[in-house]
């Protein structure tokens, strides 16, 4: 029997922004088989996408919302791409914010 997991970070930066941290993953029989990692910016009670790595749509892929909404494909496995994945968000979420920011202020994404 597949398990799921989901935990939930909030961070406050030091501008002022609240960003939402969320990791759900799946496991079963020891492997992870399905998983979605969102940052998410809050703003005037919404959340905006700012990054989305996930196994939806039936692939692995990633968003990164200040160059493009389209998904793009991942080829590695899921258990690897989670703690990679997962890393990498607690490593560069902060300048991601400030990327996706810059991009909305300068009028190439809406959000």
């Amino acid at each position: 029997m597949a398990k799921e997991f989901h935990t939930t970070e909030i961070k406050d930066l030091p501008e002022g922004d609240v960003v939402r941290l969320d990791f759900r993953w799946v496991i079963k029989k020891g492997k992870i088989i399905d998983f979605a990692i969102n940052v998410s910016l809050l703003e005037d009670e919404k959340l905006i996408d700012v990054f989305r790595v996930d196994t939806k749509h039936g692939y692995l892929h990633e968003q990164r919302f200040w160059i493009s909404g389209k998904p793009k494909p991942l080829d590695m496995n899921y258990n690897t791409a989670f703690v990679k994945k997962k890393d990498e968000v607690f490593e560069n979420y902060v300048r991601w914010v400030k990327l996706f920011k810059e991009a909305r202020k300068r009028g190439e994404i809406n959000g």
